[in-house]
């Protein structure tokens, strides 16, 4: 789904064609982040690319917010009470750098609403038991999130979990926050993973809006 990891830019448009016929989307309704692992998070009112953004969010009907991911997790969320959403990219650069708990707290406060209103999901990305890190994670994370690999000196890091509590910690409720049952780099047929093929892949896109 992405040009930018050497696919042919014939191949991605037919396959983002296919895609977003099902959902009744055109290409170009979707609001594009150009992704680097950061913190930047922006409110956009329209499609288009922004560039150096890993967060976006919007009230904006017939603006469609994506994400492309390989093993990060992508993150979206949503509120009942008004219309709003966003997408947030989130491996563990972006999750050191909280970007989803600054993301979910700019939009409650822009749009006034409760965190209690707020549904997302998680996924899919490395599972835990495939995430595995070196022993500069413990200046990184709390223990909670950082499994022990036995006799290595590394350790296995929840970043679904630690995604989840993020959001837990503002408000949203448990219930509401869904993880997905899948692992980028397991789930082999149906996922692409940076990790598992060495950086020579391609990229899923999810994304979240209202149509017009």
């Amino acid at each position: 789904m992405s040009t930018s990891r050497g696919d042919d830019p014939q191949s991605v448009a037919a396959n983002r064609k296919r895609f977003l016929d099902d959902l009744e989307i055109a290409e170009s309704d979707l609001a594009i982040p150009a992704q680097v692992s950061g913190g930047t998070i922006q409110r956009v009112d329209a499609p288009g690319v922004y560039p150096a953004t890993d967060a976006l969010f919007s009230s904006a009907r017939g603006t469609i917010l994506s994400v492309l991911t390989a093993d990060c997790s992508p993150v979206l969320f949503w509120s009942e009470e008004k219309p709003m959403w966003g997408a947030v990219h989130s491996g563990w650069q972006g999750s050191e750098l909280n970007i989803l708990g600054q993301t979910l707290s700019q939009a409650l406060v822009e749009f006034e609403i409760p965190a209690a209103s707020i549904y997302m999901v998680i996924g899919p990305g490395l599972s835990e038991q495939n995430f595995e890190v070196g022993p500069e994670f413990e200046s990184k994370f709390s223990d909670k999130y950082l499994r022990i690999k036995a006799g290595t000196g590394k350790f296995y890091f929840d970043n679904n979990g630690f995604l989840r509590d993020t959001a837990m910690e503002i408000g949203v409720p448990a219930a509401q926050i869904e993880i997905l049952p899948f692992c980028s780099y397991d789930d082999e047929a149906l996922f692409y993973s940076h990790r598992r093929d060495q950086g020579q892949t391609g990229r899923m896109i999810s994304v979240i809006g209202m149509i017009k």
